[in-house]
């Protein structure tokens, strides 16, 4: 869901509500501006916010300008008084409100004196939006999250039927022309020469190799989320080897299925396949010293849930490293919001900074991207999303789909700067 916030002068109200309001929910995308907005977020701003543990000092003010061709689902004016004072917003809008406050940039005096205006501004503009998110917000994004889910459930449950080939092939496979034409395997990598792989397990549904880069050591116990019919697992296994233990998690019963199936074959008997949901995952903390996942965690709608799991499921000292897809610049709507292409690893993807925000946010360290490829699609499949000049603009504006392999630690108390 996105939303806009507005006010007159420097914005440091709509910054507070925008800083309130992505702490709430990370699913949110949450952008603010003022008619004047300054060179930098209000200090006195950022000082109450920290308080609180909520960083806005980054929130470059933005003027309402700038966002006038982006349609948004909520614009909210913030500024006090008569609402027609508010700065105007003739851009798409879905629903417009408006939850007004005093400016404490109006407030005068010393640091001292003027503090514990801004602290009264941001507790109300807390209780306002806390209440705008409970009422208006929450249930229907967890409505659209459980539908999310069924959908990639039972299209994921469809794809584990087949093999690779009939995936890539099929007229009822993944790349469908029966009616379901998105391509589940454009984003894929060639797993061939990685010791350990498994034909019949690749079904071409990754957008990287993360265990390439997840420094996994033998007799390490690795967790795998999203495991499909096993591919990643079965090559963690050849590095682990038999003092190791590998684990895979999967939402869909038709893949869990499928990945026992292929173990059976090999006789792994230290590689194990259960059933989950990555935001809740039913595994004790503290157990694994690696996780990697395969272009699932885009896929997953409450992102800041799942690697909150991930954190809490790694030992101290302990790392994961991950390939998903991200977006660069403004993705048009009717492409991101398409249930179809959310399934196919588009339209669950977030903005490459609020992923890496997300987790920094959560608490890991020593976050490093080690890959990072465009992804491009055909523009026959772009072109049942977006008209002629959209698509221009996808390709010349600077916007893309990219793929990252991403890795970060979670330290040890007792060796927390390593």
């Amino acid at each position: 869901m996105k939303i806009l916030i507005l006010c007159t002068g420097n914005s440091c109200r709509s910054q507070m509500a925008e800083g309130f309001l992505k702490s709430f929910d990370s699913r949110l995308e949450v952008f603010s501006a003022g008619t004047q907005p300054a060179s930098q977020a209000n200090p006195n701003a950022v000082a109450a916010m920290n308080e609180l543990g909520i960083d806005i000092s980054g929130n470059k003010p933005k003027s309402v300008d700038s966002f006038l061709a982006d349609p948004f689902d909520y614009v909210i004016t913030v500024c006090g008084g008569a609402q027609e004072t508010c700065p105007a917003f003739i851009g798409k809008v879905k629903t417009r409100l408006h939850i007004g406050f005093d400016d404490p940039a109006d407030a005068v005096g010393t640091t001292e004196e003027v503090m514990p205006v801004y602290r009264r501004v941001r507790d109300e503009i807390n209780n306002g939006f806390k209440a705008f998110y409970q009422e208006k917000i929450k249930l229907a994004m967890d409505q659209e999250a459980d539908g999310l889910k069924e959908i990639v459930k039972e299209k994921y449950g469809k794809i584990a039927a087949q093999s690779k080939e009939q995936n890539q092939s099929s007229c009822c496979g993944a790349t469908s022309c029966c009616g379901d034409e998105v391509d589940y395997t454009i984003f894929s990598e060639d797993y061939s020469k990685s010791h350990g792989y498994n034909p019949d397990a690749d079904l071409g549904l990754g957008c990287g190799i993360p265990t390439d880069f997840a420094n996994i050591k033998e007799g390490d116990h690795v967790l795998d989320l999203g495991s499909g019919a096993g591919n990643d697992c079965f090559v963690v296994r050849a590095i682990v080897g038999e003092s190791g233990k590998v684990t895979g998690l999967d939402f869909t019963d038709e893949m869990i299925e499928k990945a026992k199936a292929n173990n059976r074959k090999l006789g792994y008997t230290n590689v194990e396949f259960i059933q989950g949901d990555i935001e809740q995952m039913p595994i004790p903390s503290d157990q694994y010293e690696v996780v990697v996942s395969n272009c699932v965690l885009n896929l997953v709608p409450d992102k800041q849930e799942a690697f909150a799991e991930i954190m809490r499921v790694l030992k101290h000292g302990g790392h994961f490293c991950v390939s998903d897809v991200v977006i660069k610049g403004n993705l048009p709507a009717m492409l991101k919001q398409d249930a179809e292409m959310y399934a196919g690893c588009v339209s669950g993807a977030i903005q490459l900074e609020a992923y890496l925000g997300i987790i920094e946010q959560i608490g890991f360290k020593n976050v490093v991207i080690h890959k990072q490829k465009a992804i491009t699609i055909p523009d026959s499949t772009l072109l049942k999303y977006l008209s002629p000049g959209e698509l221009a603009e996808l390709k010349h504006g600077g916007t893309g789909i990219f793929s990252i392999t991403v890795s970060g630690e979670k330290l040890s108390p007792l060796n927390p700067t390593a």
